[in-house]
């Protein structure tokens, strides 16, 4: 199942490797997922530190739209 990954969660995951297995493999199995809201909290920093890369594979990463009512969410952490 998807998995919506938070905007802190990504943050703890650049800042620091401790308890990134669980994003890592997230990540490796490719249910990760991203939004425009989280892209627009990380991006601008990102840019100013240069990270151009990380920006690059984020927007790789699966995006997810807006779920209707009628629809399972994917699971967030």
């Amino acid at each position: 199942m998807p998995v919506l990954v938070d905007t802190s969660v990504w943050i703890e995951f650049f800042r620091s490797s401790k308890n990134s297995e669980q994003l890592d493999f997230i990540i490796d199995e490719n249910l990760a997922l991203t939004n425009d809201l989280i892209l627009a909290e990380l991006v601008p920093f990102l840019k100013i530190k240069k990270q151009n890369r990380i920006v690059k594979l984020l927007y790789n990463v699966n995006r997810s739209e807006r779920v209707n009512e009628n629809e399972t969410p994917p699971s967030i952490i």
